[in-house]
C-alpha cells in the first residue's frame, strides 16, 4: 500500500520505484508530479492519496520515459477529471507511444524494446509547459527546463521550495548499480547540472532514490564527477580505434554490468552521445575505415 510523505510545508511525495510527488490543496484536490510505470504502481499512489482522503486533479510529467507516466492511463480511469501536463517536447513521445523504442534503436525496433520500460500507454494531454511560472489552483509552481537525459525534460519547483527533479540527477545508488547515467546530450546534461548548482531550494527528490536531499549541490558534484570519470575512460580506451560497439563494450565490462538487450540497446545509446560530445569537441577524430566508424584521440 502507497503512503504520502511530508516533505515540507503542502508538499509530500509517495516513495516507490518512481517517487511521486504530491502537493495537497485546501479543497482535497492534488497535484502530483509523475506517476510510476503502470497500473500497480498507479493503485499504490491512489491508495495513498485516498488515505488522506485527496483527488488528484492535476499531474505534471517531468519526461516521457514510462516508467514515469505508464501509471498516468490507471489514474485517469479513476479519476475522469485528472488534468495531464508535460513539456512540448516531451508530449511529442507521450501521445505517440511508437517513438521512444524507435528512437533508440534507430529503427522499428526489437521486441524486447517495446516491453514496458520503453513503450507506454499513448496519453492525449490537457496542455504543455513551458520553463517559467505556472499556476494550478490556487498555488504557483516553477517549471525549470533539465534537459540531458532527455530532450526536454523539466523539474518543478513547489511554493514550499521543494524540487521534483526527474532524472536530471542521479542517486550515488543508481550510479553504482548502473555504472554511469542514461543521457542523450552530455553537453546538455553539463549544463543542466551546472544550472541546478545554482537553485536555492528546501529539498530536492530524485524519480529514484530511497531518500529526499536537503542540499542539491552535493548531487551536482556527483553526477559532474561521473560524467567527467567516463570522459576520460572514453578518451583513454580511444588512444586506440575502437567502434561504438567496442565503447558499449568497455563500459559494459569495466561497470561490471550483466545487461539484457534492452539494457545493452540503452548503453550503446549513451556511449553514443559521449563519443559525440568529445568528437564534435574535437577530443577525438572519426572515421570509416573497411565498412566501420572508428573513434581515436587527436
Amino acid at each position: 500500500m502507497g503512503t504520502l510523505e511530508k516533505i515540507n510545508g503542502h508538499t509530500y511525495y509517495c516513495p516507490g520505484a518512481t517517487n511521486v510527488g504530491v502537493v495537497r490543496y485546501k479543497n482535497a484536490m492534488a497535484l502530483l508530479v509523475d506517476a510510476g510505470i503502470d497500473s500497480t504502481a498507479g493503485r499504490a499512489v491512489a491508495q495513498a492519496l485516498e488515505a488522506e482522503r485527496l483527488k488528484p486533479k492535476y499531474v505534471l510529467l517531468t519526461h516521457a520515459h514510462p516508467d514515469h507516466f505508464g501509471a498516468v492511463k490507471f489514474l485517469k480511469e479513476q479519476y475522469t477529471g485528472l488534468e495531464r501536463y508535460a513539456s512540448e517536447g516531451e508530449a511529442l513521445y507521450l501521445t505517440n507511444n511508437l517513438l521512444e523504442s524507435r528512437a533508440l534503436f534507430g529503427a522499428s525496433p526489437l521486441r524486447e524494446l517495446e516491453g514496458r520500460f520503453h513503450k507506454g500507454p499513448p496519453l492525449a494531454l490537457e496542455g504543455t509547459l513551458r520553463e517559467g511560472e505556472a499556476e494550478f489552483g490556487d498555488k504557483r509552481y516553477r517549471i525549470i527546463s533539465l534537459p540531458g537525459h532527455t530532450y526536454d525534460q523539466i523539474g518543478v519547483l513547489t511554493g514550499d521550495g521543494v524540487l521534483f527533479a526527474g532524472d536530471s540527477l542521479f542517486s550515488e545508488e543508481i550510479m553504482e548499480k548502473y555504472g554511469f547515467p542514461f543521457l542523450l546530450d552530455v553537453e546538455q546534461q553539463l549544463q543542466t547540472i551546472e544550472r541546478l548548482s545554482g537553485q536555492e531550494v528546501s529539498a530536492v527528490v530524485l524519480s529514484h532514490a530511497s531518500q529526499v536531499y536537503a542540499s542539491i549541490q552535493t548531487l551536482c558534484a556527483q553526477n559532474k564527477a561521473r560524467i567527467e570519470e567516463y570522459l576520460t575512460k572514453i578518451l583513454e580506451w580511444c588512444d586506440q580505434p575502437l567502434t561504438r560497439e567496442d565503447v558499449t563494450e568497455q563500459i559494459i565490462v569495466s561497470a561490471a554490468l550483466d545487461p539484457d538487450l534492452a539494457q545493452y540497446q540503452t548503453t550503446f545509446a549513451t556511449a553514443g552521445a559521449f563519443l559525440s560530445y568529445l568528437a564534435n569537441g574535437k577530443a577525438l577524430e572519426k572515421s570509416v575505415i573497411s565498412g566501420k566508424c572508428y573513434y581515436y584521440r587527436t
